[in-house]
């Protein structure tokens, strides 16, 4: 059976049609580019404000207390200084979104709103401005026993006050203070039953801007 088809009309869009099509798909590629641009201006921008990152050192920075003893010099793995400068903005930015999310329960609800600025207030207390120098060895041949009273002592001859200690299977830590804005802590972690060494060992050491012109 042959069908007719000469009564088939081929309809075509209207060219308004198209051109709106067209307008259209330029707007969105437009603020798709334009929409990342921002967002390498807002990082950009984000990092200019932080400032730098973490930086790795191979020899201890002279920023570094000389009243705390570095053990073992040579056998230093890594040296990491975090400037307070980092610490404060990073953590501020951090927190800034749970303000803005908080912020209605903080003007609206009166209970509410103050037992969540308490704990604000508490996170941005915590938030010491001080430089931070982080000193890490693997592999050392003494015990984390020896280490921590090595430094427990010699800390101790230049004023330092013990503040938490704790003690597991295979950890020894604690921290210390003084009173001029110098504190931190000793981490030490070592299976002496398989091994009387020490796998890894980490020293902290917080210098409160105040501080730091001293040393």
């Amino acid at each position: 059976m042959i069908k007719n088809f000469e009564n088939i009309e081929i309809v075509e869009p209207p060219i308004e049609e198209l051109t709106k099509k067209r307008a259209w798909g330029g707007a969105c590629l437009t603020s798709l580019v334009l929409l990342v641009v921002l967002l390498i201006i807002f990082i950009i921008g984000l990092r200019l404000y932080i400032g730098s990152g973490p930086q790795t050192y191979r020899t201890v920075p002279n920023s570094f207390p000389s009243d705390v003893p570095v053990y073992d010099k040579n056998n230093v793995e890594k040296i990491t200084f975090i400037s307070a400068r980092y610490k404060e903005r990073g953590i501020g930015i951090a927190t800034l979104l749970p303000k803005l999310i908080l912020s209605p329960i903080l003007y609206n609800d009166e209970g509410a709103g103050n037992t969540v600025k308490k704990i604000l207030a508490g996170t941005e207390a915590g938030n010491k401005k001080s430089d931070t120098i982080q000193i890490e060895w693997h592999g050392l041949n003494s015990e984390p026993s020896f280490i921590v009273s090595y430094y427990k002592k010699e800390l101790a001859k230049k004023n330092f006050k013990i503040d938490v200690e704790s003690t597991g299977k295979n950890i020894r830590q604690f921290s210390f203070s003084r009173e001029d804005g110098v504190s931190g802590s000793i981490y030490a972690l070592g299976n002496t039953e398989k091994n009387p060494a020490t796998e890894y060992l980490l020293l902290t050491v917080n210098i409160a801007k105040w501080c730091a012109k001293n040393f």
